[in-house]
């Protein structure tokens, strides 16, 4: 990574500025990391540092509004399960895998996908313990919303048919004993004391690697959830430690995962401990399941014969901690930021509800509200989140459209209208462009591979009907920017604005929608506050 005197003018020519979505210029000014001037006649910059574009196009750089890098890097050289349905295909893979990690601590795997996470056995335990022996493990899903644990790992958790689980988790149970299989925050049960297990050099040359990648994608920004149902992964000190030593390649705006009214005083102070590249950047709350787990929040029951998974309830009746509206009141009250994973039309309507009440209460929302995923939302929900006039935003994820095809199994035909994104922006509503990787792989990751999915509605644009190129531009930039603490500084490149900025080779905008992929067009560089970060071969 370059580093750059900062008091020294840079001029970025010879090719074109996107300052947004939209206007464009011949060049802009940089000084002390932050737009200065657009549009200059080059001859009154004798004195400036030329960065010559050399025909390419530079645009404001683009922010994956809801990752998981950090907390990914749990499994750096752990055991890749993609494509694992079953016991026996797990198991082989880790028999496979296994004795090429080093003995001691936790054993990690990622990626699997059952069938039935209800169905899960004492006999697939079984199978898992014959591989595993005594070394603990902890194998997550794809979505990141269930996982399964071996006997020794039960053991050490003390995970028994009485231990008290969160609302919205469950255990899988088989003749009263625990099979492994945790659902939702009953992962939390297990993690909170598995997770301590795993060194901090482990997950952070993980995280070093994933974020790099994101750098070459084209993106200068991120918002980490750094945690899932399996509890708080707050890593931010892994972070600051690659700021210090200039290897963090992008920024990096983290959430604070929380389950409970009382929980959110910890998140009180982080504020104070900002730093340029690493920034607090809200709350985030599960309020239902994952969509393609067939746990999102409905009002009509999915064919499982339910109607979801919820963290929350609406009311006292769970005790006050978990009332959804004094929580929504609380972070109102405190005026910081939040996210809120909702999938189904009753987590949405809850929320929604909530705010109101908040709002009436105080007279205003004091923060920005994020929708997280939005599944199923109702045309008269987008309506009153169109309502709250900038204050309720979304962050969505095109992707989905293509990864989430099984879903038919819970919820119908309904599923394959599922992810109404431009309902929403059509609707005029913020909304933020996101990945959520690891739930979506990282082949899905680029934002010109997202970008061909959402401009073809992933091949079915009837029942997904198609982006425009103005409107993913514009949730990479502000769009995402809207979700985060630091709106304002990022997002645009006009005057006053960060000089985040990623280059590719061609105009986006040229470019037919079928061949938006990884590597078309290219990314010839990305730059933070005028610093170049990633330069391509």
């Amino acid at each position: 990574m370059n580093s750059i005197n900062k008091s020294q003018e840079q001029l970025f020519t010879n090719g074109t500025v996107y300052i947004d979505e939209e206007r464009k210029a011949n060049n802009i000014v940089v000084k002390s990391g932050k737009v200065s001037a657009i549009g200059v006649d080059p001859e009154k910059y004798q004195n400036a540092t030329i960065i010559d574009l050399k025909g390419a196009i530079a645009y404001p750089g683009f922010c994956d509004s809801h990752v998981h890098i950090v907390e990914v890097g749990i499994a750096n050289g752990g055991i890749d399960l993609l494509n694992c349905a079953t016991a026996d295909e797990i198991a082989k893979k880790i028999a496979e895998t296994i004795n090429n990690i080093p003995k001691g601590g936790l054993i990690i795997g990622l990626g699997f996908y059952p069938n039935d996470y209800l169905t899960w056995s004492l006999d697939d335990l079984a199978k898992i313990d014959k591989v595993t022996g005594e070394r603990p493990v902890v194998l997550i899903d794809s979505l990141g919303h269930n996982c399964i644990i071996n006997s020794a790992s039960i053991a050490i958790s003390k995970l028994t048919s009485e231990t008290p689980i969160p609302i919205g988790g469950k255990v899988v149970l088989q003749n009263g004993k625990p099979t492994g299989m945790l659902c939702e925050s009953a992962m939390a049960v297990a993690c909170n004391i598995l997770f301590p297990l795993i060194n901090d050099d482990l997950i952070k040359k993980g995280a070093e690697k994933t974020l790099a990648q994101w750098s070459s994608f084209g993106y200068t920004s991120i918002v980490d959830l750094m945690g899932a149902p399996f509890g708080r992964l707050l890593k931010t000190n892994i972070c600051r430690v690659m700021e210090k030593e200039n290897t963090l390649p992008v920024r990096i705006n983290y959430m604070y995962t929380f389950a409970s009214l009382d929980e959110i005083d910890g998140s009180l102070s982080l504020k104070d401990s900002d730093t340029e590249m690493v920034k607090y950047g809200g709350l985030k709350l599960f309020v239902d399941g994952a969509f393609a787990a067939g746990q999102a929040w409905t009002k009509d029951k999915n064919l499982v014969g339910n109607h979801g998974l919820y963290y929350v309830y609406t009311d006292d009746s769970y005790g006050k901690q978990y009332n959804l509206n004094r929580i929504v009141e609380k972070v109102n009250d405190i005026g910081h930021n939040i996210h809120y994973h909702v999938q189904g039309d009753y987590a949405i309507d809850a929320v929604l509800n909530a705010l109101d009440a908040a709002k009436a209460k105080k007279g205003k929302l004091t923060s920005i509200h994020t929708l997280i995923h939005i599944a199923f939302p109702t045309n008269e929900q987008i309506e009153r989140i169109k309502n709250f006039n900038g204050s309720v935003v979304a962050t969505v994820q095109p992707g989905f459209w293509e990864i989430e095809g099984e879903t038919t199994k819970y919820y119908g035909n309904k599923a394959n209208k599922c992810y109404p994104i431009k309902k929403i922006i059509d609707a005029g509503i913020s909304t933020g462009m996101s990945t959520d990787f690891s739930v979506s792989p990282i082949e899905l990751a680029a934002p010109s591979t997202i970008m061909g999915i959402a401009m073809t509605g992933a091949g079915d644009p009837d029942n997904h009907p198609p982006l425009t190129m103005k409107s993913l531009i514009k949730g990479f930039t502000v769009g995402s920017a809207a979700t985060t603490n630091d709106e304002g500084n990022y997002g645009k490149l006009d005057i006053g604005y960060n000089a985040d900025i990623v280059v590719y080779n061609k105009d986006l905008y040229t470019i037919a929608k079928d061949k938006l992929n990884k590597d078309n067009p290219k990314v010839i560089s990305t730059w933070i506050s005028g610093r170049k970060i990633y330069q391509s071969q």
